[in-house]
């Protein structure tokens, strides 16, 4: 639980909110590039729309005054009409730079702008190559067509020219021109600029300027070989980097559009251009565009972005909360299962209370776990645990009462009323904790069971409530294993000079009725039956078996049949026990270090008996 709740908590999260959050970033992402691919068309637009604007008044003054002149309603000899209809088309459209009628005999009529003043002329065009080039191609124009920029000398200016023959009764009989200045041109477009904020140029072809706000004034240098600037010639380094070190085209907000654009990368700046052709005003299509620095553009971005950033971490911050009540809540639950678990093996050392927690149902469960654990260290002060645990593991099928094989152990201390009558009832009692606990740790290392204690005697027993194949042997081991600690104490307690503690131990095996004796409301798992006496009396007989000796271990032939040989013992010869007819066979478990006892597994009746064959009772 504490890895799956938080893993699927955290997914969830994910998946929830993250979807949302992708969902509303998609969405604004989206909306973002709409208005960015908006303002880009529109700005473009407006630009080329302008443009457009004058070229259309120029184009519709060619095809006005030539169609009167076509229809006959001004005769193109009458020079005097014809200047006054071209001075009021003139008039009329302040981007138009002058109008010209010239007839097929190369007389010329036009009308131009001098300043504020509209100044009339006649010439002869024979000689201009390009109007005798335009008469013989005459026949192939039927609608207003554009020329290629051209010096005008008369102005000592650029121009664009739109030609419109004039057609009377199917023969052509003159052309209309009229022109635009650049220079008028980029005056319009500075104007545009200062009222829209962009920044807008018209290129012919990629390298040569047409219209920029730096023309409205005029620019020195050119000439008919040269009628327009270079790129690098405005002052422009905006303009100037349009085709150098483009780094992005940026198709996922113009592959919709209409316009085209690309991002270029300068020294201290990105530039973005977004641009559409013109290519119905000459040979050399014209790039009608905007230009702006990255810097100009990004806030629109830079608030996606931040929207982008302030959303994940809103996210995150989601994630933290929600794993910190998590952990708030699992954490409890963890020290819970982890107690719980080291309560079901009763081990309660080094288990410390659980703490409380601040919601109210995790709270209970500790301050109720607590409680439980603190009612099962007083009930194992009095329920041997080692019991408890076998039962158990046995699933409780053991406490049914049964008839089993099993080994009793029983101990008491010799002389003990003289012993606690040397010790006041404090001594007396931490004596006797001391004892128990040491002997009882002998005992449970050989996985038995302390069924009771009796004053200052230990009854333990093997075989139940689990099966153990060598619960003799066990029994044996945990009783010189008792020897060995009780030699150990009386060796500290004669160096205290106090009294030795001299300790007997009988071991009997047999069967037994094994199971809960007792009242309902107080039942002990225990043994009953021969067995368990034979046990003790075979202990009190050790007093009379070895007096002089800080331990002495009496078993019984059941015992010593069962043990085999790993463990030394002596015949001590055969007894008639107390509460028994027959004699039985006694033998003494010989403890290491025993002097004066040589082991042995014969039996020897003869070493203790009588000449009657009975040893004493």
């Amino acid at each position: 639980m504490a890895r799956t709740f938080p893993i699927g908590l955290v997914l969830l999260l994910i998946v929830s909110l993250g979807s949302s959050f992708w969902v509303a970033m998609e969405a604004a992402t989206r909306n973002t590039f709409d208005l960015q691919r908006a303002l880009a068309e529109l700005t473009v637009e407006a630009v080329v729309g302008e443009v457009e604007s004058s070229l259309d008044a120029a184009q519709d003054q060619v095809t006005f005054v030539g169609e009167l002149i076509a229809s006959g309603e001004v005769d193109p000899f009458d020079t005097d009409r014809l200047v006054d209809i071209m001075g009021g088309a003139l008039a009329a459209a302040p981007q138009v730079s002058g109008i010209a009628f010239v007839r097929s005999d190369y007389e010329a009529v036009r009308v131009g702008r001098d300043e504020d003043e509209l100044v009339a002329y006649r010439d002869n065009w024979s000689d201009r190559s390009e109007i005798r080039g335009a008469f013989e191609n005459v026949a192939a124009l039927n609608d207003p067509s554009w020329r290629e920029v051209t010096w005008v000398e008369d102005f000592g200016a650029s121009h664009i020219v739109v030609a419109q023959p004039v057609v009377r009764d199917g023969a052509p009989i003159g052309l209309m021109f009229s022109i635009v200045s650049v220079r008028q041109l980029s005056a319009l477009m500075r104007e545009f600029d200062q009222a829209s904020g962009i920044n807008s140029f018209v290129l012919r072809g990629r390298t040569e300027v047409l219209a920029h706000p730096t023309l409205a004034e005029g620019f020195s240098g050119l000439s008919e070989l040269k009628p327009l600037p270079l790129i690098n010639d405005v002052g422009d380094d905006v303009l100037a980097s349009i085709w150098n070190n483009v780094v992005d085209e940026m198709p996922y907000l113009l592959d919709e559009s209409t316009v085209e654009g690309h991002v270029v990368s300068g020294d201290d700046d990105d530039y973005i251009y977004f641009y559409e052709e013109i290519r119905h005003v000459g040979v050399t299509p014209w790039i009608v565009g905007v230009a702006f620095r990255s810097s100009d553009i990004s806030l629109t971005f830079n608030r996606l972005i931040w929207a982008g950033v302030l959303g994940l971490a809103i996210l995150i911050f989601a994630l933290v909360i929600a794993l910190l009540f998590v952990r708030a809540t699992v954490r409890p639950l963890g020290r819970l299962a982890q107690a719980s678990e080291e309560v079901s093996g009763l081990a309660f050392e080094g288990l410390k209370p659980l703490p409380g927690s601040t919601f109210r149902e995790l709270d209970i469960a500790a301050k109720t776990f607590n409680s439980m654990v603190t009612g099962l260290r007083w009930f194992g002060t009095y329920v041997p645990r080692s019991l408890v645990l076998r039962l158990m593991r046995s699933g409780g099928s053991s406490v049914r009462s049964e008839e089993r094989q099993v080994t009793v152990l029983f101990t008491d201390i010799v002389g003990f009323t003289q012993l606690g009558a040397a010790l006041g009832p404090a001594q007396l009692a931490d004596l006797l904790n001391a004892h128990f606990t040491s002997l009882a740790e002998a005992i449970e290392r050989e996985e038995g069971t302390v069924d009771k204690y009796i004053g200052d005697s230990i009854m333990a027993f093997w075989g139940a409530p689990l099966d153990q194949p060598d619960h003799a042997a066990r029994s044996c081991r945990a009783a010189l294993e008792i020897a060995k600690r009780v030699r150990a104490e009386n060796a500290r307690r004669g160096a205290r000079g106090e009294r030795p503690i001299k300790l007997r131990i009988g071991i009997h095996s047999g069967p037994a009725v094994v199971g809960n004796i007792g009242a309902p409301s107080r039942v002990n798992y225990t043994l009953i039956g021969d067995t368990v006496n034979t046990a003790q009396r075979l202990e009190a007989l050790g007093k009379d078996v070895a007096p002089d000796e800080d331990v002495v271990v009496l078993i019984g032939v059941d015992t010593k049949a069962a043990i085999g040989p790993e463990f030394a013992y002596e015949q001590v010869g055969g007894f008639v026990l107390r509460g028994r007819d027959d004699q039985s066979e006694v033998y003494r478990l010989l403890i290491p270090e025993d002097s004066d006892l040589e082991p042995t597994t014969r039996d020897d009746a003869a070493r203790s008996a009588d000449s009657t064959g009975k040893g004493p009772t």
